[in-house]
């Protein structure tokens, strides 16, 4: 009886080798045309290639987990009639667009320098109907797409599948080493950890009881401290204020980078902690030397409005008692090397319960940081009597377009700033908001340990 060659398919131009991830039927089987004979994976797609004829499985050549190139005879079915040895199935090609033009392949995007961007994964090309296979050819094999992460390596479905079983996190899983092709990570890999004892991280119990005990009183009252007074009384007159906010995302790509590079020498060299204060210090400097900006660098004194030629810089500073904001004097004058040393002592004292009369008032403008509580960013309330108040959020990576063109993954910062709407307009504001991101994207690095 005629012989029927099964082999490995070609699921896509670029794969050029699967693996054979189990065997539905065993040799000796009957089986019918159309059932799946087998799974396989390629590093994109999970499928099962199935009988292009009525017959009985003679032979099986290719034992599960073994990778094997495109065209590879998998297995030998003997069929009741003589089956052409096809070439390898192709997954459809994309259309052309109307006048014969083929689509011109667009490599990826050139991507800035440094660790913090990372391409994303192209969306695929869209696919020509399927048209069904004649009578004599095999049935073209039934794929499930898997899922790239954030750095471009596969995760197949079987492997997914795997890590969903066992409750194992895809994070833990991209951590692990992968004997794959381009180390990506497989199936046996996967197996090994389990079997190594590795599992998903503890899960959290959670209790559900009453907050109170039993017997105890179901509430407390707590007198305000001076300090919460302070700040009631402080917010109180905010709200009376006609303000108004607007933000932006801010691209840290390259402050990001650089400070990751210099932050252990300042420490041991300048004996301070670099934190992302004084970049944002500096740009607000910059941008206030521009004249069209200096009303936000002010303050309201009764019925007037006080434009400082000067920068009195206030931080918002978290503390055990509640949130203090004592101010940076002239910082202006200040170098960088100054800056940074001057911000460090400052929230080393604010914590510790160690700032001055000296310490506090006379701000021109205020900056707050809502990214220290992991919050992507928030809506700052003006700190009276001063114009102007701005806000940072976490620095995270996320989609954004690229310099070079595409998207890709960028560490974004998103700035707010809050305004006296007596004192500035809204386009006047956001000039200004925009010349500070503009200083945070465009700043010399070069010179800032000199």
């Amino acid at each position: 009886m005629p012989i029927a060659r099964i082999r490995m398919p070609r699921m896509g131009t670029s794969v050029h080798e699967s693996t054979v991830v189990e065997w539905k039927k065993a040799a000796g089987d009957r089986v019918a045309k159309g059932e799946p004979l087998l799974s396989a994976e390629s590093d994109k797609v999970e499928f099962e290639v199935e009988s292009p004829a009525d017959g009985v499985l003679k032979e099986v050549l290719v034992a599960p987990d073994a990778t094997v190139p495109v065209g590879e005879v998998l297995a030998l079915l003997e069929t009741e009639e003589e089956i052409p040895d096809a070439p390898p199935e192709t997954s459809p090609a994309p259309k052309a667009p109307a006048g014969g033009a083929a689509p011109k392949a667009s490599g990826p995007p050139k991507q800035p320098e440094g660790d913090w961007v990372a391409p994303v994964a192209p969306l695929p090309p869209r696919q020509a109907p399927a048209v069904s296979p004649a009578p004599s050819r095999p049935a073209a094999p039934q794929a499930r797409q898997a899922a790239p992460d954030s750095q471009g390596k596969w995760l197949s479905p079987r492997v997914q599948r795997l890590a969903a079983e066992h409750g194992i996190p895809l994070g833990t899983i991209l951590g692990l080493p992968g004997t794959g092709a381009g180390g990506r990570v497989t199936a046996r890999d996967v197996e090994r950890f389990i079997e190594a004892g590795g599992s998903a991280a503890p899960s959290v119990r959670l209790l559900f009881r009453p907050l109170a005990e039993e017997g105890k009183p179901r509430e407390r009252r707590e007198p305000l401290t001076r300090l919460r007074r302070r700040i009631a009384e402080n917010l109180s007159r905010s709200a009376a204020i006609p303000q108004a906010s607007l933000w932006m995302d801010v691209d840290m790509s390259r402050i990001a980078a650089w400070r990751e590079a210099h932050k252990e020498r300042f420490r041991e060299g300048h004996g301070a902690s670099l934190s992302y204060t004084p970049f944002l210090a500096l740009a607000i400097v910059h941008a206030l030397r521009d004249p069209a900006h200096a009303r936000l660098n002010a303050r309201f004194e009764g019925d007037e409005l006080h434009v400082a030629r000067y920068v009195n810089l206030g931080i918002a500073v978290d503390t055990p008692e509640g949130l203090v904001v004592p101010v940076l004097r002239e910082i202006d004058r200040m170098g960088f090397v100054d800056l940074v040393r001057a911000v460090d002592g400052l929230g080393a004292r604010a914590r510790s319960g160690g700032l001055t009369p000296d310490d506090m008032g006379g701000g021109t403008l205020t900056l707050t940081n809502f990214g220290a509580s992991g919050a992507r960013g928030g809506i700052p309330l003006l700190n009276p009597p001063e114009a102007a108040i701005i806000g940072t959020g976490l620095i995270a990576p996320r989609a954004a377009a690229l310099p070079g063109g595409g998207i890709g993954l960028l560490p974004l910062m998103t700035l707010s700033l809050s305004f006296d709407h007596r004192a500035n307009d809204g386009m006047a504001a956001g000039r200004f908001a925009a010349a500070v991101r503009s200083a945070l994207e465009g700043m010399d690095l070069s010179h800032l340990e000199s």
